[in-house]
């Protein structure tokens, strides 16, 4: 049953406030002996009303900081009940907030000189204690299992802290435009930069008559569950990392038009967890001819922990690539079609000067290709415009 499943999972991450003695806040998780990084990858499982078997196997283990300093599903939120009481957050889960269960915890022995824990929940049939079910330490994957046995059940919790070289989340660019790096993220938890040089955006207006969604600048804090629109200036994870967690004003995202999925997991039949991708509604975040660009994706399902474009109105469903614009950009859009009269014959011109098109409609500027085109009409000033 997923109570179960949860129980231990929850278990294994109120761990941390205890070994690190830090009070409530953010933490990875990492097994003492197999060094691998715990991931929440979906929140499916079960366990037989015995406590004799469990399937705990949305959480998954990996070797490797830097795989997991760029992954949100390694970012757990722990908050102490009182006494042994644990509660935890992450990937969109709060554990005691429908199971109406705590978690408990015992120190292990000191291993590489680091104080370990075991982490178990016991109901009146008997303890579970999860643990690494794989001791090969060449193996990079790993899975957690309420079977594991010895040193496979120690486990240690490291703070997420930005100035730390070994403890903090970075963002890993996947797009570069314009000479800067972007990446498309949806997190559980609420972050600001930290790093100089990253930006956050969310999309606060999608104009199907201009081809166009406007991209807004975040001020403050974004909160957790909040899709978003990572600017970097440097393609590696450690120089554009983040403050985890709430710190100052938080931003007012109320008509943010972008949204994400936690989980993307077929590994296993029992913990099959996916968002199919809909070509109608939903755009991915790529780059198109120079811009950033929510275009119709080639993705059979949504990726995990990534924002994508959610179209909320049908007449915005037949534009299959909306281009990035700021806000400035886009009242100049605006302003610059509005002043030319609708009977207005228009001249169009490429950037560099070269005639596009002579004489035609207002109306037919939005039959060109995708570009920025320079239009002039009989007794007004030039106008830029983007298509």
């Amino acid at each position: 049953m997923k109570k179960f499943l949860l129980l231990f999972l929850s278990g294994l991450f109120s761990l941390s406030v205890v070994a690190d003695l830090n009070g409530n806040g953010y933490y990875r998780v990492q097994n003492a002996l197999t060094k691998r990084y715990a991931y929440l990858f979906d929140d499916k499982g079960k366990i037989d009303t015995t406590a004799t078997t469990a399937d705990v196997q949305a959480l998954q283990l990996f070797s490797g900081y830097l795989r997991a300093s760029s992954d949100p599903s390694t970012i757990f939120y722990i908050s102490n009940a009182g006494g042994s009481n644990y509660d935890i957050a992450g990937q969109g889960t709060s554990v005691h907030g429908f199971l109406d269960e705590y978690l408990h915890i015992i120190s292990g022995k000191k291993y590489d000189g680091v104080q370990s824990y075991y982490i178990y929940a016991s109901k009146s049939v008997g303890s579970k204690y999860l643990g690494d079910i794989d001791a090969n330490l060449s193996e990079e994957h790993g899975l957690a299992s309420a079977d594991a046995s010895g040193d496979k059940r120690l486990w240690y919790f490291h703070t997420l802290d930005a100035a730390s070289d070994d403890s903090y989340f970075g963002i890993a660019p996947t797009l570069t435009a314009g000479g800067k790096y972007y990446h498309p993220l949806y997190a559980g938890f609420p972050f600001s930069a930290y790093s100089e040089g990253v930006k956050f955006y969310y999309i606060s207006n999608v104009d199907s008559r201009h081809k166009v969604a406007v991209m807004k600048e975040i001020v403050g804090t974004v909160p957790a569950g909040k899709a978003v629109i990572a600017e970097c200036s440097n393609p590696l994870a450690t120089d554009n990392r983040l403050n985890v967690g709430s710190s100052g004003s938080v931003a007012n995202l109320d008509d943010n038009k972008l949204s994400g999925v936690y989980f993307d997991n077929d590994t296993y039949r029992a913990h099959y967890n996916r968002t199919p991708y809909d070509k109608e509604t939903m755009r991915i975040l790529k780059v198109v001819d120079g811009k950033l660009t929510f275009t119709v994706g080639d993705v059979d399902f949504l990726p995990r922990n990534q924002a994508y474009l959610q179209l909320t109105d049908r007449d915005q469903y037949p534009v299959a690539d909306y281009t990035l614009v700021s806000e400035e950009e886009y009242n100049d859009i605006v302003a610059a079609v509005e002043a030319i009269p609708a009977s207005a014959l228009v001249d169009v011109y490429s950037l560099d000067g070269r005639l596009v098109k002579s004489g035609i409609a207002k109306t037919d500027v939005n039959s060109l290709g995708k570009g920025l085109y320079i239009i002039k009409a009989a007794g007004l000033s030039e106008k830029l415009i983007l298509h």
